[in-house]
């Protein structure tokens, strides 16, 4: 469920940068707070940092843990990006497909090249935002956070 949870967020990310320009993707939103691009940098940004944390915690032998219901995932990603500041550059759509690939055919596909999602439900590490998590619940947050950032997009766009 974790892999397609990942393929179906990341697909929706995508398309919703299907038909923006280089302008729009840049624009600051009426409303304030990040730019489209920005929101996909930040995406990318995480995912990577995501990736590092889990094959650094596949080191250790940390133990099991209770999984965590996905929506306790969103809230405490939801309060950590709205303290997060967002980067000043602007990107092309080009570059942003660049970087999502980059994040999850190089950093990400390395956690599954190290090792099966069952094992990533038996190793746990501790995290700032949330507590002991499961590494897997931890690459839950990927897809979960994709999601939420995707709903933030959508809004822009119709803004737009």
């Amino acid at each position: 469920m974790l892999i397609e949870n990942l393929g179906t967020t990341r697909e929706k990310l995508l398309d919703s940068l299907e038909g923006l320009t280089e302008e729009q993707l840049n624009a600051k939103p009426h409303t304030g707070g990040p730019s489209i691009g920005q929101i996909v940098h930040h995406l990318y940004a995480s995912e990577r940092e995501t990736a590092a944390m889990v094959l650094d915690a596949l080191q250790s032998r940390s133990g099991k843990v209770e999984e965590k219901d996905a929506s306790l995932l969103a809230a405490g990603l939801q309060q950590g990006c709205d303290e997060e500041q967002a980067t000043a550059e602007r990107f092309t759509k080009a570059q942003l497909i660049r970087l999502l690939e980059e994040s999850r055919f190089r950093d990400l596909q390395s956690v599954f090249n190290e090792t099966h999602e069952c094992v990533l439900a038996e190793r746990s590490l501790e995290h700032p935002a949330f507590g002991r998590v499961s590494l897997k619940n931890l690459l839950d947050t990927i897809w979960i956070h994709d999601e939420l950032h995707g709903k933030q997009i959508a809004a822009i766009r119709q803004s737009l």
